[in-house]
């Protein structure tokens, strides 16, 4: 039978064990989260644009306590050095194509697929369907990165220092790619020299002959200023990319629950202020590609289609054919 001092003692233990307990939640809850996200794009691109208002709804919507400080421009260092950092938990996040992140986790590949959609309202509909959630971003996590949202879904073309009319004008071109295999073996299927390179060493690259050319969308081209060096611009749409908001896992998880929530809310609200920037410049941005001097091509694109979709077979090796027809019936195919 305790006693009444045996009593006490446990009571007053309990009372200091919840002391320390509150003390710990309220130095939680008072603790201010800094973040360094990354960024490979200019301060200008419609990205950046997003990112700054998603920084200030996450300072306003935590009371302060969630600071996120955006560097564009490759400032924390080159693509794949900052995705290692991030999964290394040294910078809070990343944004930026999920094509990079195929290196890590190779389900996100399935996304790569050519001509997998033709718009971006079919786009969005597609990364934000249960299917995607259940067979791709799930499988982010346990490779140390976490998607708070896919944001940017845009259409990449063809830009070259000689003009590309037709799939043979590519023959033996050397052609800048980002480093993903889905993206290699359809420039490999179109009969050019797929080139991997660092972003930040394109312009450079394509000044003095390096490559032949590159691919991106066109806001991308415009704002980077590679029509100074690349003045044929080929509408082909041959891949969609999506340029997305990845944190490190590993700083996701000591961030409270409430924060994480505000998280989620600004990175919404910086993709919605993201897609008002894009959608006003790509309303002009041809003209301005014409005004710069650039010469546009429209070429057939019944054999960049083929060749596309024959790559798929290439894609069904290495990710999967289950994968892949699961995500191709999501995209409507």
């Amino acid at each position: 039978m305790k006693t009444k001092s045996m009593q006490g003692v446990a009571t007053r233990a309990a009372v200091v064990i919840g002391w320390l307990a509150l003390a710990a939640a309220t130095t939680v809850q008072a603790q201010e989260f800094r973040f360094n996200i990354g960024m490979v794009l200019d301060p200008k691109h419609p990205v950046s644009v997003g990112a700054a208002r998603m920084a200030e709804v996450a300072d306003k919507e935590s009371g302060g306590k969630l600071k996120l400080q955006i560097f564009p421009s490759s400032q924390l260092g080159a693509q794949r050095e900052m995705w290692q950092n991030v999964q290394a938990g040294v910078i809070g996040g990343i944004i930026d194509p999920t094509a990079v992140l195929t290196s890590f986790v190779p389900q996100f590949g399935v996304l790569d697929l050519p001509y997998l959609v033709q718009s971006a309202d079919e786009a969005y509909k597609l990364l934000d369907s249960a299917v995607v959630d259940q067979e791709i971003s799930s499988k982010a996590p346990p490779a140390g990165f976490r998607v708070v949202n896919y944001w940017e879904a845009t259409f990449r073309n063809v830009y070259t220092r000689v003009p590309v009319n037709s799939v043979a004008d590519l023959k033996g071109k050397k052609i800048r790619v980002i480093p993903n295999p889905t993206f290699i073996a359809l420039f490999r299927g179109l009969g050019a020299a797929p080139t991997p390179m660092a972003f930040g060493e394109l312009y450079t690259a394509l000044q003095q002959g390096v490559v032949d050319g590159a691919e991106n969308d066109s806001v991308t081209y415009f704002s980077t200023k590679h029509y100074e060096v690349a003045k044929n611009l080929a509408i082909t749409n041959h891949l969609m990319l999506i340029n997305t908001f990845v944190f490190s896992e590993k700083q996701w998880q000591r961030l409270p629950a409430n924060l994480q929530t505000v998280m989620k809310k600004a990175s919404l609200e910086g993709r919605k202020a993201m897609l008002d920037e894009r959608r006003a410049r790509e309303a002009k941005v041809l003209d301005d590609i014409r005004a710069a001097g650039v010469n546009i091509t429209r070429p057939d694109l019944k054999a960049f289609v083929d060749v596309g979709r024959k790559s798929w077979a290439e894609s069904e090796a290495r990710l999967g054919k289950d994968l892949i027809a699961k995500i191709s019936a999501a995209a409507g195919h």
